[in-house]
């Protein structure tokens, strides 16, 4: 009997393993029909900031902390990218150009995997919470296949939210798990946190918050095993500590020695109209973050399950149905956000950013409808929801593919031919970049440094230019150095060694042609990386290890019973 129960598991593992598998494709397909990706300025920023770490690593070098290579051309090589925006997680994209010459198969294998983890993610926080595999199952459709999700996904192409999007259900996974006394919650929760602040720093900031109200909830409303709980919590923190070392290290020495420009603080909330429009219209066009829509099925839902809610009794996903509908309809303008435009809520800057609580609640809600309501369920009515909300989401993926680039759009067809071309020519953004750098001195101008300066050869460790003066001058060499940062120059065969002083770097030419080589020297977080790295590794053989003496002991049970 035993026998046949576990292959019975064995074969649901392979026909779910499947449907990842198709999932994760069919959401990706439609996004590189044609031969081409639709690409945004976003997604040319951080493509650029992958590649200069890939390019690190194809000449079997640790990536440095600024970047030298792919930077955008209204910015300045030197500045530090690397630094302010994590990029550790960002290896689903690094390591798929290490392997494939073609850096279109690479960026799709990078979504696939991309959305992959996604769909593990949320399946493993509702899988905890209910064994209905319909149930599961039309969580993760929810979670999956939403017009916000594709927004970013694809129209934004903001990559580092996308990678936090997929992370984010295993926090509330480890929450839940220690609120239960799982003894081993603290481990998922400290790799969700540290594989959020290796991927993006307000989402990562999303989840502290949440942390912070689960302690609260914890001391006024449930003591029961507080001490406990509240170990667990720190024991998480240090595993994220560990996991996150080299890049808190990086953004803390950087600002502590640093003032930033930092990026554009505002509250843009939801626009009722907009949204509606969007909406029925099924865009996911990224123009005018305050139009971003879920799609109508998944807004049907919000409404559905928030209504339903006022006339059940049902404890276990009335909390999360109410929480979707009142969360969400406070994202829209008809709040008066500008009374705290001001605020530490400016940092968000588009509210649309916060759907994903709403969606992970309605995934949780619905899953919980439908395994504690299932006598009352059609299953066919489900399996047509699920298909419903698929179809709207790949409809709105291929409209959104094939018709939103052009002018005004700030979009374009990126392809294997233009790929390299684009990287490196486009217009993107100018973050990061010290506050009290001359942008305006004369001679670091883009036209006038066309006449004089060249770059004649660039790596992630060294930049060199190519100078042509009619007489002996100093000059401002447009790359941006930073306080606490050291560098070597080298200016006609002599060599110079400088600390950053939050500017640009001044030489000596001479008349005639000039060589000037600039490098930047290897700080102490090459150490805390290869610290970071070894212990996420040490996490997951722990983690694995735990998971197959567990699934052992299960067995044992089964066979004695």
């Amino acid at each position: 009997m035993f026998q046949l129960i576990k292959i019975k598991q064995k074969y649901n593992y392979i026909f779910e393993f499947l449907i990842l598998i198709c999932m994760s494709f069919i959401s990706t397909y439609f996004a590189f029909s044609g031969h081409f990706f639709n690409i945004s300025h976003d997604g040319v920023y951080h493509l650029g900031r992958f590649l200069n770490v890939a390019d690190s690593f194809r000449n079997l070098n640790f990536p440095e902390v600024v970047n030298l290579t792919h930077v955008s051309i209204n910015s300045y090589p030197g500045v530090a990218i690397n630094s302010f925006y994590p990029w550790l997680t960002g290896i689903i994209f690094i390591i798929p150009n290490l392997l494939f010459s073609n850096p279109m198969w690479a960026l799709f294998l990078s979504f696939f995997i991309l959305n992959i983890f996604t769909i593990i993610s949320i399946n493993s926080l509702l899988s905890y919470l209910t064994s209905n595999r319909l149930a599961v199952f039309t969580g993760i459709v929810i979670y999956q296949f939403n017009n916000y999700h594709f927004i970013d996904l694809y129209s934004r192409v903001a990559i580092g939210e996308t990678i936090a999007y997929a992370f984010f259900p295993i926090v509330f996974l480890g929450i839940i798990k220690i609120n239960r006394s799982d003894k081993f919650g603290f481990l998922l929760l400290g790799l969700s946190m540290g594989l959020l602040v290796n991927t993006h720093i307000l989402t990562f900031l999303y989840a502290v918050f949440i942390v912070i109200l689960f302690i609260i909830y914890l001391v006024l409303f449930d003591r029961k095993y507080l001490l406990d709980k509240l170990i667990q919590i720190i024991k998480s923190s240090i595993v994220a500590i560990f996991l996150g070392m080299y890049t808190i290290y990086n953004l803390v020495h950087m600002i502590t020695n640093n003032h930033i420009e930092e990026p554009f603080k505002a509250i843009i909330a939801l626009s009722p109209s907009g949204v509606f429009t969007s909406t029925i219209n099924n865009e996911i066009g990224e123009q005018g973050a305050q139009n971003w829509s879920m799609g109508l099925p998944v807004t049907l839902l919000v409404i559905f399950l928030g209504t339903y809610c006022l006339v059940t009794k049902s404890n276990y996903w009335k909390v999360y149905g109410s929480f979707s509908i009142l969360f969400y309809f406070s994202l829209f303008t008809w709040i008066p956000y500008d009374l705290i435009k001001d605020s530490l809520l400016a940092n968000v800057q588009f509210l649309g950013r916060l759907l994903i609580f709403v969606l992970i609640s309605l995934s949780i809600g619905v899953s919980y409808l439908i395994t504690f309501r299932k006598k009352n369920i059609k299953v066919s009515l489900i399996f047509g929801l699920n298909v419903v909300i698929i179809i709207f989401s790949l409809s709105a993926l291929y409209n959104y593919h094939y018709n939103y680039f052009g002018p005004g759009t700030g979009h374009s067809k990126i392809n294997s031919e233009n790929y390299y071309g684009m990287i490196n020519n486009t217009d993107t953004f100018a973050d990061y970049l010290p506050k009290n750098i001359e942008k305006d001195n004369s001679n670091t101008k883009q036209n006038d440094n066309k006449k004089v300066l060249k770059i004649v050869n660039s790596s992630p460790k060294e930049i060199t230019y190519s100078a042509y003066s009619a007489k002996d001058v100093d000059y401002q060499i447009p790359f941006i150095t930073y306080r606490g940062l050291n560098y070597v120059i080298s200016s006609n065969g002599q060599k110079v060694y400088m600390s950053g002083n939050g500017n640009f770097i001044k030489v000596r030419l001479h008349r005639g042609q000039n060589k000037i080589i600039i490098k930047v020297r290897h700080n102490n977080s090459v150490y805390l990386l290869v610290v970071s790295m070894i212990s996420f590794i040490i996490l997951v053989i722990y983690m694995v290890f735990i998971k197959f003496k567990l699934m052992h002991e299960q067995s044992l049970i089964h066979r004695l019973t």
